[in-house]
């Protein structure tokens, strides 16, 4: 008995250290040059696809990391969370992974860490005057054993872009929040 206990405690432990099968947007710590192209001094907050009663919180750092929340109400403590940190509920539930520039698109890529893992894709296209739109926000459902993100409301067309709305904030969460920092699969090799 005491064999089974520790092997499934090693298994649960092997999963816990993988990166999910589809995160590909590795981090490289290298200056992306975003800064250059709109306002990263702050956190944006966009509407959820068609669904009004939905919104996205998120900021980008210099360097390609990027944490992003989605809410079903607006709480100035989430923004405050974007802004400082800290360890209220609300900090806990941002997600991080990365970004990526692909002409005028942002590729992002976050993590949920539950069960296998799970990436969820987002992409955002860089308007002229340097606002940005969200256009697609889907996970691949054959790669994540969590059920609740097979109904995930996925589109790869955004039917509805609106343009984010950008708030400058005074500082930027310290990028050392994010879990996958410590991680091996999460820095490019």
């Amino acid at each position: 008995m005491k064999n089974i206990i520790t092997c499934l405690i090693w298994v649960c432990l092997l999963y816990a250290c993988g990166a999910p099968v589809n995160f590909t947007a590795h981090y490289n710590e290298v200056p992306t040059g975003l800064d250059k192209r709109i306002n990263i001094e702050g956190c944006y907050i966009s509407q959820f696809g068609c669904d009004s009663a939905f919104f996205s919180v998120y900021m980008f750092y210099p360097d390609g990391l990027f944490t992003i929340a989605t809410a079903s109400n607006f709480d100035s403590e989430l923004i405050t969370c974007f802004e400082k940190g800290g360890d209220s509920r609300a900090c806990k539930y941002p997600l991080w992974g990365t970004y990526r520039l692909d002409g005028d698109l942002i590729r992002t890529q976050t993590i949920r860490t539950e069960g296998n893992g799970c990436v969820v894709f987002r992409d955002y296209r860089i308007l002229p005057d340097g606002s940005i739109v969200n256009v697609s926000d889907y996970v691949d459902p054959d790669k994540t054993n969590l059920g609740y993100m097979q109904n995930y409301p996925s589109y790869k067309t955004n039917e509805c872009e609106v343009v984010a709305t950008f708030r400058p904030l005074q500082t930027k969460r310290d990028r050392t929040d994010c879990p996958f920092l410590k991680k091996k699969w999460f820095k490019k090799d």
